[in-house]
This record gives structure tokens, C-alpha cells and sequence, in this order.
């Protein structure tokens, strides 16, 4: 679909691709779908996006699906969900609306098993190649799974919860969408960027919003749906807190108490705000110190320092507005532990390249382009201990399909002597051969919980503990080795789109792994 809306009073209309069941009705972010747990739903996901070529540049020298009859390709991925791959949105699974398909493609009928605990998941388009311009063109969505009976009775609910998608872009005088067109090494790829910042922060696709609230509490569910940027939250009222209950996966053991939150791309958080804290005129805002890229690139400056603004007013006459009810020591879900006695150990490495005059041109995960031979097979119902390093001088999100995993540590190592091969990962800590430089730490706070996307900071590694099984550790209620497979990759879809994602398929559990 290709509506036009206006994010903000003072711009032009903005011409979107966009999810809905017609012309009219579609939306970004798209219309949000609510699931129950245990039962399937079953969506038909259609190409009615019509235009020759995309409204944002292509730059055909990364590999991207090419269609050779033209037109937009797409293909939807339920982010965080535990789905049969056919239904998954592999990158080559895509198609047009002329009825090309790609390599991969098996059925724009998905079914979706919500066997998981309750989460707030989103879709979006997952197009090897161009993902990064159909997000930002307006291609997602909330997901949420609800489990009646299992989810703690006391959250604020009704108008006092709030789903909020995440965005920054840039925009032209008339409104359409600034994208790159001319890259940072134009030689190598013509109109690629290694990250794409936005100078305007979108909510629910409104530049800078405010929001009306009570003096009661309000439960906020956010993603983050920007291309690159990581947002650091904090808010304007030394009164106010953050009262952080769940994250990718679901609900967190218990509440954390906060003054501060960090969502990388892809993230998700799950807290309350206390507004009655604060008296009737009070305004507050919810503002962002992220830096760009993370963590250690420029500062957030100027209008991507706001995100929302609050105007508390007086509760309506003789009305009764619910207590802030959230006990410090509330069991929101079971406790996690997954043992890694026996565990497969796989180290994957995060390396960057250049031009030849510092211009990047590229990140790959292992050395590897995502055409490569498959290197991922993990067997159904094991756990695996994944050790990423990153070698590059930025934080990478890191999203694994299928499954939620734990975030276990993250050490500090000395880059300049890894560089120069004099010292050793495989040496611990504080040998002096070894290339780490503290004990290993424990995950920050939010890397708690259950996690389908997690950050890799630079000069580090980090450690996932991943099952492969449901998050209660069952099997599948699905085939998970049929179909195309799975993927894992970086969520900065710059990087994504040139290479930093590989594939990853399942195999049976006790069967021959590749070598």
C-alpha cells in the first residue's frame, strides 16, 4: 500500500509503504495484531505495492533480491516469534506484486503457532537487501501475545497502556523521506551508508507527541524500530521513575526500579511511570542521550534529545483512577536458568571493512557474506554457549531467529594485542598471555531476561546462553528443520543489508551436524 500522511502539523504529507488490509485503511506503524496464547493465528501477507522501483534508492552493487520484472519486493518477519521457518520471513523468501518470487519463497500464508509466554513481538518487512528502505519507507508493526490467567492482574491496562513504535528519519521540504543517495565511499557502493540517523524522532508515527496522562500510573510497551539509532531514555522529572517489568521475551523475574533505560534497534521494553508522583500542570518529557553510533559516536543533540512530552492533568470529576500497585519483590515470571553443562561452544566474530581511507564498506559476521556455505546448524533441543567478539569500534545488536536467549556476561579485551596476535581468548584471565582485561561481568540491566536481540559491545565479548527449544524448554509444537531455515544477523539494517547476516538451520535432534 502507499498512503501519505503528515507526521507533524508543520510538514508536508510523507508518501509510506505501509501494512493494512486496503489502500485506505493501511497505517504505520501497521495496525497492531493481538494474539492469545495457544491458539494459532494465520495471516495472508499480500504485495499490493505496485511502483516500479523503490521511492528510496537501491544500491544495486550490495546484494539485494533484484526482481527481474522490477516492481517492490517484500517479505514479513514476525520479530521474537517461535515460528515454522516457511512462516518466518526469510530474507529469500520474498516476492512482487507481479508475482515474481524469490529463491526461497514457499507461501504468503503464515501461521503462527503463539505457544510462547505472553510478549509484545512486531513484524516488519525482512527483503534481503533493502530492508532497511521498506522499515523506513513504513514497514512494521505491532505483535502481541496475550496469555489470560498467567499475566500479573495488577498492570495498568485499558487507556492507562500504551504501545509505542520508535523511529527517527530525516525529511525534505516536501515531506518525502531523506534518504542517502550519494554512500561514503560512492567508488565502492554508489548510495550505501553504514547508518542511517534521523534528525526527527517518530512515536507511532507522530514527530515529537505529546501525550495527556492522570496522576496514576501508565504501562508503556515500546520497540525500537529505527534503523540504527539506540535510545538512551531518561525523564525530565527527578519524580518520576521507571519501573521496568519485561523486555523481548516477556516479563522480567521481578520489577527493576530505574532512572534510565537503553533500547537498542529491535529492542523492547516494558515498564510503567508513576504520574501521581507529580501534581496536575506538571510537564515532563521523556528524553534521549543516546550516542550515534553506540556507544562511544557523536552525542544526541538537539531535537533527537526529545521523544515525548507528558501534560499531567487533574483526573476528571468523580472519577476513580487506579493506585500504582507493583511491589519492589512481585514475582512477574518464573525464575531463568539454563544450565550449560555440556553446552556447544560456538566463537563468532564481528569484523568491519574499509576502503582503503577509513570509509567503511562493510561489517560480516565470521568473516562470512550471507551467500556463503552455511556454518550454523545447531541440533533441535540443545543448548549452545554463543561467544561473539566484536572487533569493531561500535555496538552491535544481534538478533537471533526462532529462539530467546540469555545474555550470560561480557569481558573487555585488549584489541591492540589481539590485533597483533600477542595474546590469547583462550587463555583466561589475568594470565598474562590472555587478551582480556577484567573478570568476566555481569549482563547490564537491560539484558535481563529473556532476550531475542541483545548488544555486543566493541572491545568485547559477549555471551549468549541459547536454547534451542521453547523458552519453557520444550519442543517445538512445529517442524523446526523444515522449510528455508532461520537466520541470525546485526539489527542495524544498514549493516544487515550488506552482509551481516548469515543463515542458520535446524537440524534434528541426534542427527549428523555439517562439518
Amino acid at each position: 500500500m502507499n498512503p501519505r500522511k503528515k507526521f507533524h502539523p508543520d510538514l508536508p504529507e510523507t508518501t509510506l509503504y505501509a501494512y493494512g488490509t486496503s489502500e485506505a485503511t493501511a497505517s504505520s506503524p501497521g495496525p497492531t495484531l493481538v494474539a492469545t496464547r495457544g491458539n494459532e493465528s494465520y495471516v495472508r501477507w499480500e504485495n499490493h505495492l505496485n511502483d516500479t522501483q523503490h521511492f528510496l534508492t537501491v544500491d544495486h552493487t550490495i546484494h539485494w533480491a533484484n526482481p527481474k520484472t522490477g516492481g517492490v519486493p517484500i517479505v514479513t518477519h514476525l520479530h521474537g516469534g517461535e515460528v515454522l521457518s516457511e512462516s518466518d520471513g526469510y530474507p529469500d523468501a520474498w516476492y512482487t506484486s507481479s508475482g515474481e518470487l524469490g529463491p526461497s519463497f514457499t507461501t504468503q500464508n503464515y501461521t503462527y503457532a503463539n505457544s510462547q509466554p505472553a510478549a509484545l513481538l512486531w513484524y516488519h518487512d525482512h527483503t534481503v537487501g533493502i530492508t532497511r528502505l521498506n522499515m523506513l519507507a513504513g514497514m512494521n508493526g505491532m505483535y502481541v501475545v496475550k496469555s489470560p490467567g498467567e499475566e500479573p492482574a495488577n498492570l495498568p491496562s485499558g487507556e492507562f497502556e500504551r504501545l509505542i513504535v520508535v523511529q527517527d528519519k530525516q525529511f525534505h521540504a516536501d515531506g518525502a523521506v531523506n534518504f542517502p543517495t550519494v554512500g561514503v565511499s560512492p567508488g565502492v557502493h554508489p548510495s550505501w551508508c553504514p547508518e542511517y540517523y534521523g534528525d526527527t524522532i517518530i512515536l507511532n508515527g507522530k514527530a515529537w507527541p505529546f501525550m495527556t496522562v492522570y496522576p496514576t500510573a501508565y504501562r508503556f510497551r515500546m520497540v525500537n524500530a529505527a534503523n540504527a539509532r539506540y535510545f538512551v531514555m531518561t525523564l525530565s522529572d527527578p519524580r518520576l521513575r521507571f519501573y521496568q517489568i519485561g523486555t523481548d521475551g516477556g516479563y522480567l523475574h521481578m520489577p527493576l526500579n530505574l532512572t534510565m533505560l537503553t533500547m537498542g534497534p529491535a529492542e523492547r521494553l516494558d515498564f510503567l511511570v508513576d504520574f501521581s508522583t507529580v501534581q496536575p500542570g506538571t510537564v515532563a518529557y521523556l528524553n534521549n542521550s543516546g550516542n550515534a553510533p553506540y556507544p562511544d559516536g557523536d552525542p544526541a543533540v538537539g531535537l533527537t534529545t526529545v521523544m515525548l512530552k507528558f501534560n499531567v492533568v487533574a483526573a476528571p470529576e468523580n472519577s476513580t483512577l487506579p493506585p500504582f500497585d507493583l511491589p519492589a519483590t512481585q514475582v512477574l515470571s518464573p525464575m531463568v536458568n539454563i544450565s550449560t553443562d555440556g553446552a556447544i561452544v560456538r566463537r563468532m566474530t564481528l569484523t568491519e571493512y574499509d576502503d582503503g581511507n577509513e570509509n567503511p564498506t562493510g561489517s560480516l559476521l565470521n568473516g562470512l557474506r550471507w551467500r556463503d556455505p552455511l556454518t550454523e546448524t545447531p541440533e533441535l533441543n540443545t543448548t549452545e554457549v554463543w561467544e561473539i567478539i566484536n572487533l569493531t569500534e561500535d555496538a552491535h545488536p544481534i538478533h537471533l531467529h526462532l529462539v530467546s536467549f540469555l545474555v550470560k556476561s561480557q569481558q573487555a579485551f585488549d584489541a591492540v594485542r589481539q590485533t597483533a596476535y600477542n595474546c590469547s581468548f583462550y587463555v583466561a584471565y589475568p594470565d598474562p598471555m590472555s587478551c582480556f582485561t577484567e573478570p568476566p561481568q555481569e549482563p547490564e540491566l537491560h539484558h535481563l531476561g529473556w532476550k531475542d536481540t541483545a548488544t555486543v559491545y566493541p572491545g568485547k565479548i559477549t555471551k549468549f546462553v541459547v536454547r534451542w527449544a521453547t523458552q519453557s524448554g520444550q519442543q517445538f509444537s512445529f517442524d523446526a528443520t523444515s522449510g528455508p531455515g532461520y537466520v541470525w544477523h546485526c539489527h542495524i539494517l544498514d549493516h544487515e543489508d550488506n552482509d551481516m547476516m548469515r543463515p542458520l538451520k535446524m537440524m534434528a535432534a541426534n542427527s549428523t551436524q555439517l562439518p
